[in-house]
């Protein structure tokens, strides 16, 4: 070893949390008196109460747990309400539950607590941060519970700039080891215009902010808006207008305006009595909307806004800028205590040995083999060596490709083009001569154009009526063709789904027309090329090719990716060599609607006993399997693979000792961040190199897919991402680790995505594109009816806390 080489370690967002290693905790248990059906829906029920006490009622940690006899929520004994009182429900259909406050108390230490009991410890403990963030009001402005933004916007010294970049923090309490109390904590950037809905004109509006305004687009899709009343600010969605001036709308039967609510409330705002007042609502389950001045309601813009090109501060920093932001932010959690005991979060961050997967081996044509450390031994994993050849490999796929071809050549199809009218033609030829270069490169083979096909645009064709009914023509008369279409940039984001289902029959590869326009016009020339080179790779994969494959075994036998979008369940199923072997299926769950996330247990059962069967019948040895779920794991769906694998195994089609876990994969969860330390003259960060892990505990493992150290660390650079997955089911012996390496070595045939900033494995990425490419809005009356929550007691009751409008 060199002496002055620089030591590589691991990395994480995690601060101990001192000061509660001889703490209990104690929890208050809510029973329900009735007896709650034992079907599908009784946990998605029990869920669904829990975050409406949690949000609506008790404004408190809320968990619904089976560890009682009776159907049960825990909550913070300290949050509690009187003992002896009744929170009523009124169910679909009419029918009332009533949850009451039992005398009932658990007291257990962290180490002791298991499933729900160890996340309401957690939530329990996040409390005190939260308040004391909270109590900073005129330094921070709270987005969520663990999120908050400071007061003043990063940018704020700027003044020809047209938004406002306000750095934020989310943080979260995370057991290490099962009991090691940690603060984990990111950074976030919320970008806000500086004009108020009130400056914007009619075309302004209908230019910048149709996903803000637009009441066609379904709540969640909706765009938001930041209400700024001074040090309150609250995000929410804009619901419709009232049509009368802030000093004329009233909102109570005493003939109280707008304004007046202003004056009293908000005395240092300066609201125009001419000013027009509009309905907002924070949440979608809130009961009603609020009217409020349209001179408060400030546009929040994702990254996606064009004048975010003109702001200082941008979304993504380098790890040694995300560190230090981090080091800021702890220098305010001081002087707290939970309960009476006084905690204390360490300012430096957990560092530990590295641990890396190495990438897998690719096959590629002409039986290349693209393998890191192509030439010499291994290097050490802590080793700058290292760090250079695991890179290398990464850039190495394309180039194996262009010169080995791919290791399955489909002969391609010829192509018909569907494009809009706003399209001028010298785009379309520049486009075209573009794509087929790179399918040359990629593939060997010309692309060959049957037709090309123009549709019309404008306001009444955001539906897409005359592209729907070109690609159902061409379905028809050219049923052997490939139609790469162009979607029009204002066309519905549902169209992609329903052109899909449309032309099923046909192979189909959709493009946006502002990524046509950035290839064509070359304005950032290396996003231009990368978007083009997916876009080909998407076209060959959709026609059959396989540019690549894993040489190697994975761990388990079979892998399957399960998800759930509207009723409607996808699933992959890859077995064999490598996971080469691909079977893709689907089913209808009996209802549909957004509440119905939960897989029920006859269509699981049903379609893994299938399934599996069938691959077993191919003459494909089953001893391991992983499931991919994309989405909560409910207890039907449990249910469904346990009831799946005793028939299999009675049958003789699976071994008796066959292990199994399913797995949750999440892109959105702790706030926790991987990097790889170097100390040298001082210690600094870099991005992890992709195949970076770190095992939180024996079910839970943070992966880094992707990450660039040195091209992602460059001043303006950007932080790698990671997924979470999580063990919700066991059978037999199956290490988290394992399951770990081979979600990995699956992320890399994202064929058409070789190289996207956060990459999932093909288990999840897969069976969501087939879902959503068949995608519909719900009707209405496909929506889930909202229950009520009232209280009543011997004494106080439980109310309902006014919003703050």
């Amino acid at each position: 070893m060199n002496k002055d080489e620089k030591i590589r370690r691991l990395a994480a967002t995690l601060s101990p949390i001192e000061g509660l290693s001889q703490t209990r905790y104690r929890f208050r248990l809510l029973k329900v008196r009735e007896k709650i059906p034992e079907d599908n829906f009784r946990p998605i029920r029990m869920q669904r109460w829990a975050d409406h006490l949690w949000r609506h009622v008790l404004k408190c940690s809320v968990y619904p747990t089976n560890r009682y006899e009776a159907p049960a929520f825990l909550i913070p004994e300290d949050s509690s309400p009187n003992v002896g009182e009744s929170i009523k429900v009124k169910s679909v259909p009419d029918r009332t539950y009533h949850i009451d406050v039992t005398d009932e108390v658990v007291d257990i230490a962290m180490e002791e607590a298991k499933g729900s009991e160890r996340e309401l410890i957690c939530r329990m403990v996040e409390r005190p941060f939260t308040d004391k963030l909270a109590s900073l009001e005129n330094m921070f402005w709270k987005d969520q519970w663990t999120l908050f933004y400071f007061q003043e916007p990063a940018n704020s010294s700027t003044d020809e700039e047209i938004i406002n970049a306000y750095r934020g923090f989310k943080f979260g309490v995370v057991l290490v080891g099962g009991k090691e109390p940690y603060l984990a904590v990111d950074v976030r950037t919320r970008y806000v215009g500086r004009r108020s809905l009130s400056d914007y004109s009619t075309e302004e509006r209908k230019k910048d902010l149709w996903s803000h305004l637009d009441l066609d687009l379904p709540f969640k899709e909706r765009a938001r808006f930041l209400r700024d009343n001074g040090t309150a600010k609250f995000p929410c969605k804009y619901t419709g207008e009232t049509e009368k001036r802030v000093n004329q709308y009233p909102i109570d039967d005493h003939g109280t305006t707008v304004l007046d609510y202003y004056l009293e409330k908000y005395p240092q705002l300066d609201i125009n009595s001419e000013d027009y007042a509009v309905f907002a609502k924070d949440r979608e389950d809130d009961p009603k909307s609020l009217p409020v001045p349209s001179s408060r309601l400030f546009p929040i813009f994702t990254t996606e806004y064009e004048g975010l090109q003109r702001c200082t501060v941008r979304p993504q920093m380098t790890p040694d800028e995300r560190f230090s932001e981090i080091q800021t932010f702890l220098g305010y959690l001081n002087g707290i205590r939970y309960g009476t005991t006084p905690i204390t979060v360490s300012n430096e961050i957990l560092i530990t040995e590295r641990t890396v997967f190495l990438p897998p081996k690719l096959e590629f044509g002409d039986g290349y083999i693209l393998k890191p450390f192509q030439n010499r031994w291994q290097s050490p994993i802590w080793s700058e060596r290292f760090d250079s050849e695991i890179v290398k490999w990464g850039s190495k796929k394309l180039a194996a490709l262009y010169q080995n071809g791919p290791y399955h050549n489909e002969p391609l199809p010829g192509i018909v083009l569907l494009y809009p009218q706003s399209m001028e033609r010298s785009i379309r030829e520049t486009f075209l001569n573009e794509l087929r270069r790179e399918i040359k490169l990629q593939t060997g083979q010309d692309m060959q154009i049957l037709q090309q096909r123009q549709y019309q645009i404008g306001g009444e064709e955001r539906m897409g009526i005359s592209l729907l009914k070109i690609a159902t023509e061409i379905q028809s008369t050219i049923p052997r063709c490939l139609a790469i279409v162009v979607l029009w940039n204002k066309l519905h984001k549902s169209i992609h789904g329903i052109l899909k289902e449309t032309i099923r029959q046909t192979f189909s590869q959709c493009v946006w027309e502002r990524t046509i326009r950035n290839i064509c016009n070359q304005t950032n020339p290396q996003h231009a090329r990368s978007q083009l080179r997916n876009l080909a790779l998407g076209v060959i994969t959709e026609a059959g090719v396989k540019p690549w494959v894993l040489v190697e075994p994975l761990h388990h036998d079979l892998h399957i990716g399960i998800d759930l979008l509207y009723g409607r369940v996808g699933y992959h199923f890859l077995y064999g060599r490598g996971g080469r072997i691909i079977r893709t299926c689907s089913g209808e769950a009996i209802d549909r609607g957004r509440m119905h996330e939960a897989i029920k247990k006859p269509e699981l059962q049903s379609r893994l006993v299938q399934s599996i069967r069938s691959i077993v019948e191919q003459g494909h040895d089953i001893n391991s399997i992983v499931i991919h779920r994309d989405g909560r794991w409910w207890p039907s769906e449990s249910a469904g693979l346990k009831d799946a694998l005793r028939r299999l195994k009675s049958e003789e089609i699976l071994p008796q000792d066959v292990r199994c876990a399913a797995v949750e994969i999440r892109k959105n969860h702790i706030p926790v961040r991987l990097f790889t330390s170097l100390n040298g003259d001082g210690q600094y960060f870099r991005n992890p190199l992709p195949g970076t892990y770190f095992v939180i505990d024996s079910n839970r493992v943070l992966l880094a897919t992707t990450g660039r150290p040195g091209a992602w660390d460059y001043p303006g650079g950007r932080t790698a991402s990671t997924l979470l997955l999580e063990v919700m089911d066991m059978i037999g012996d199956i290490d988290i680790a394992e399951i770990a390496e081979d979600a990995y070595r699956l992320t890399h045939l994202n064929w058409n995505a070789p190289d996207i900033e956060i990459s999932l494995p093909v288990t999840i990425r897969w069976t969501d594109e087939d879902l959503r490419e068949t995608f519909y809005l719900p009707l209405q009356g496909e929506e889930d009816e909202e229950e009520s929550v009232e209280s009543e007691g011997d004494g106080e009751n439980v109310v309902y806390l006014e919003e703050d409008i």
